[in-house]
């Protein structure tokens, strides 16, 4: 009870500090709206060049903006850009600036805005590459010339091939054509940033809402978050300076912050918000003419094995592993939420328009199921490790993955064939995310989840957490790098499949099932964007129909 009075505090404080910029029109449009989002963490920072927090991927597109956004089909658009021209040989892309788009923040005047240049623009993509700013995006951008001997060599970031030959043109100069590099410029880190207003947060840009300066289609109002209180709570209200405002629904936005998941997931659950996106099986809510749930396989679920464990360092053990797995079995055990893998894609990235999966089916690639090889990969490995149990092991699942009926399946197969039964250890979302962060599991159920929908995004996200997995592959880094250089996006469906092969061959991560996730609102709220690839929120077009 007590989070349903501090929620209904926080939106009347809000409906408060909102009130003046109303801009309903009308209840039969379903405009003029509060939305509610429930968030299960603080935003560790609103720096769109520095945090890839998945709470600030969530808030960042309602209040930024680049020269191209996402439109609903995943696709970019013009965004801040009026228009752009791309050169023959794919090597420099120019854009024109719109003349009506301005930065808005909490202490700045409405009435004296500050127009949105060019020159915003290249500060940003200076900062994004500067190896000082830590940017984890600026591995994306490499095909921008001099990009690697900024980030990798320390040359001057003034040598980066991004200019302004004046205040609406930006020119972007690659070292080589990248086919991907119009969704890239759709990214929340691809937004502008104005030198001046960084320069003076003395540090602390994105830290507060004093810190903050918007050019999207809201403007960030009140940030209230207390890591030892509740009733913390970010909010919105629309923009009369955004250039499309017409087209911008929701009077104001309020994103309700909690302290984990398990708490978020309890408070929504309360009514404390109208959305909420999860990971975990919503069966209930799916079943609820009360609510509306959105559904994208985005996640690979796989086994990831300590890269500190002594005996799983061994390859041939976690080899054994891989081919003792009978996938035939596990598809009849299932819900909806999960699908077997074989792949390291999943089914929700699209290319050209078609699910990825449907263009290199996954079947192929994980070492088949042989418990006769398996047995013998084992056998060598606990001679070579002096290995008597594995009885001690266990794999670390979160609560929120429901289906352990088809993992406890692959824990019985493998007892069959090595005499040793793994067992299944279940923990709270929070509990999991502490103990995989301080090694203190020795197998895990884990999900990979892609930043962007790409494959080449996709193959990253395996990249990123090799710190966590222990891998290594020179094939993998190899391919990655004649995927960066190819031309056209038809012509890597083969080699992303060789790139998934060099995962797969380190035995690191050993794929299960393809799961969803979820983006969950109360009924008559239409038109809510959701990109579960980095999972972004876009409130812009959302209405609300009583």
């Amino acid at each position: 009870m007590k989070h349903i009075i501090s929620r209904a505090l926080a939106v009347l404080t809000a409906g408060v500090l909102l009130l003046p910029c109303g801009c309903s029109r009308g209840e039969d449009t379903g405009a003029g709206y509060l939305f509610t989002v429930m968030l299960p963490d603080n935003p560790d920072c609103l720096d769109p060049q520095f945090t890839d927090h998945p709470q600030a991927l969530a808030v960042l597109p309602n209040m930024t903006e680049g020269l191209l956004r996402l439109d609903a089909d995943g696709e970019p658009v013009c965004g801040e850009a009026e228009s752009y021209d791309i050169s023959e040989d794919g090597l420099t892309y120019t854009f024109t600036l719109r003349d009506d788009c301005y930065w808005y923040g909490k202490n700045t005047d409405p009435d004296r805005p500050e127009r949105v240049t060019a020159r915003d623009y290249v500060f940003a993509f200076r900062r994004l590459l500067d190896p000082a700013t830590r940017s984890p995006y600026a591995q994306e951008y490499l095909s921008i010339r001099n990009a690697q001997a900024v980030l990798r060599e320390g040359a001057d970031t003034q040598t980066l091939g991004v200019t302004a030959p004046d205040a609406t043109t930006v020119i972007f100069e690659l070292e080589y054509p990248d086919p991907e590099f119009l969704p890239l410029l759709a990214q929340s880190c691809a937004v502008p940033c104005n030198e001046e207003f960084f320069l003076s947060t003395n540090g602390r840009y994105g830290l507060d809402e004093d810190t903050v300066l918007c050019n999207g289609a809201f403007c960030l109002q009140k940030w209230n978050y207390d890591k030892y209180g509740s009733g913390n709570f970010l909010t919105m209200r629309k923009s009369r300076l955004y250039h499309d405002a017409e087209n911008v629904y929701p009077s104001s936005l309020q994103f309700n912050i909690e302290h984990g998941r398990t708490d978020a997931e309890a408070v929504y659950a309360e009514g404390g918000a109208d959305i909420m996106a999860t990971g975990h099986y919503p069966k209930t809510y799916l079943q609820s003419r009360s609510y509306e749930v959105q559904a994208v396989r985005a996640v690979t679920l796989g086994l990831i094995f300590n890269p500190d464990n002594e005996n799983l360092k061994n390859d041939e053990l976690r080899q054994a592993l891989a081919c003792g797995i009978d996938r035939s079995r596990l598809a009849p055990l299932l819900s909806e939420d999960l699908e077997t893998a074989s792949g390291c894609i999943p089914p929700g990235i699209t290319l050209l328009g078609r699910s990825y999966r449907e263009m290199l089916a996954d079947e192929p690639l994980s070492p088949a199921y042989d418990p006769v090889q398996a047995a013998q990969l084992f056998d060598k490995a606990a001679a070579l490790l002096n290995l008597n149990t594995m009885n001690t092991m266990q794999i670390m699942v979160p609560s929120s993955i429901q289906d352990t009926e088809a993992l406890l399946a692959v824990c019985q197969e493998w007892q069959n064939i090595f005499g040793y039964y793994i067992g299944i250890e279940t923990v709270s979302p929070d509990e999991y995310d502490r103990r995989l962060a301080a090694g203190e599991y020795a197998i895990a159920l884990y999900g990979i989840t892609p930043q962007r929908n790409s494959p080449y995004a996709a193959l990253e996200a395996y990249t990123a957490a090799a710190k966590l997995t222990g891998m290594t592959s020179g094939d993998l880094q190899t391919l990655m790098q004649q995927l960066r250089q190819t031309q056209q996006l038809s012509e890597s469906v083969a080699v992303c499949g060789e790139a998934e092969r060099a995962i797969l061959r380190t035995h690191c991560f050993i794929p299960l099932f393809y799961k969803n996730s979820y983006l969950i609102s109360t009924a008559g709220n239409q038109d809510i964007r959701y990109n579960p690839f980095g999972g972004a929120i876009d409130l812009r077009e959302a209405k609300h129909f009583s």
